[in-house]
């Protein structure tokens, strides 16, 4: 939630005052770390505007965005508290519109359904839909290029999801479009977003019906057993909750495949030491997640009271925007940050999963799909190389979640 007013973008500053910076522009979308580190370096909080127009402070030094995100004067809700007693459909309310101790109440119910050992489990199933898409795109392609996000991430993000949920083959295509579409809107009519919206409620609420008479092993089941052991939830919330965890799951994990594909193509030495030895694949992930992010800021946040960071101090009722990526670019928390290094020992101190309260509960299987993809991809090709410069890659999305349009490569033989 923004506090104060918006503003024409770009309109000049008033008389006497200097113009407020504005970094979060096109050059931001492509290379988001590069454009935040002077201002890292010269004014680590810095107040700036939008390119919507609006102000916010720009909080960017590693230890100063860790100690915002465990700060709970940084507000998601703004203070406010949801009224329990107002219907909802799921996604009309999600975890980013809670604070502590709402939020953790809620939340607590996701964490015994996505543990690493529960995630590992779904393994086999995930690696063979990754060889069945490689597969496919291979006889696609002939001996041309293979368009990335739409022949491999993309569907590998959702069949994995639809195992973790267990949903059945037959109802995966109805489930595809509004889960598309509610993950990136561009193109979509308010029409569409709205039946998207009633869709996957209507999805939510049939699946715990199901699981609430015949529990399996997949993740609404393992949250319904938790709301029956430990309650404190409404079904309004845990609808929610579940039909947050089905679509945060989706497009950051197809936007960090893609990402950290570019990461390799952009260094192709590291491609081929990861590709030589894929044992190092699972921790280059942390390193892959350090260098680029879907989204380089956390959720924006508002300040509660008057919050110093260092020097300066952030007023009250202020937009604070925390960037994630600028703090995993920080040369104080990660030396010699603008090397990929896969063996990095600082990586997993990475915060593109957040920190805190508000840590990813989806991170185990975010981890293990992009372990799977690489691991796959680069198994299954001697060496990719950029159909376009990774320089002149088209990004979209705005600056708070970055997408990649599409990733053209060119499986190449051995060199």
């Amino acid at each position: 939630m923004d506090t104060e007013p918006a503003v024409t973008a770009g309109a000049p500053a008033p008389a006497g005052q200097e113009p407020l910076p504005e970094p979060l522009g096109a050059a931001f979308l492509a290379r988001p770390a590069e454009a935040l580190a002077a201002l890292r370096e010269s004014c680590p909080v810095a107040r700036v505007r939008t390119p919507a127009g609006r102000t916010a402070w720009l909080v960017t030094r590693a230890e100063d965005v860790r100690a915002g995100l465990l700060d709970p004067r940084l507000s998601l809700s703004g203070g406010r508290v949801p009224d329990p007693g107002v219907r909802r459909r799921a996604l009309d309310l999600t975890l980013v519109n809670y604070d502590p101790p709402d939020h953790t109440r809620i939340r607590r119910l996701a964490t015994p359904a996505l543990t690493p050992a529960r995630m590992a489990a779904h393994r086999e199933r995930i690696e063979g839909a990754a060889a069945e898409l490689l597969d496919a795109a291979d006889s696609a392609r002939g001996d041309g290029p293979v368009e990335l996000m739409d022949a491999f991430a993309r569907p590998l993000a959702f069949r994995s999801l639809c195992e973790v949920f267990d949903v059945p083959e037959e109802e995966r295509a109805a489930l595809y479009g509004p889960v598309a579409c509610l993950a990136d809107k561009t193109g979509c009519t308010a029409a569409t977003v709205e039946e998207s919206v009633a869709r996957i409620d209507a999805f939510v609420r049939g699946k715990m019906a199901l699981r609430g008479t015949a529990p399996g092993d997949d993740v609404v089941s393992r949250v319904l057993a938790a709301w029956r052991e430990q309650g404190g939830a409404s079904e309004d919330e845990v609808a929610s909750l579940l039909a947050m965890l089905l679509l945060a799951g989706f497009d950051s994990t197809v936007q960090a495949i893609g990402m950290s594909v570019v990461a390799l193509l952009d260094h192709q030495d590291v491609q081929r030491s990861l590709r030589d030895e894929p044992r190092r694949i699972p921790r280059a992930v942390d390193e892959l997640l350090r260098w680029d992010t879907p989204g380089p800021f956390s959720t924006k946040r508002v300040a509660l009271e008057d919050i110093r960071f260092g020097e300066t101090v952030v007023p009250a009722g202020s937009g604070v925007l925390l960037s994630v990526v600028a703090a995993n670019h920080d040369p104080r928390c990660h030396a010699d940050p603008e090397t990929l290094d896969p063996d990095r020992n600082t990586a997993s101190r990475h915060l593109s999963f957040g920190l805190g309260p508000h840590y990813c509960p989806g991170s185990a299987l975010a981890r293990l799909e992009l372990t799977v993809a690489l691991t796959s991809i680069l198994g299954r090709w001697h060496r990719l190389i950029p159909v376009v410069p990774v320089d002149e890659l088209a990004w979209g999305g705005g600056y708070l979640h970055r997408r990649l349009a599409a990733l053209p490569v060119q499986p190449c033989g051995p060199t």
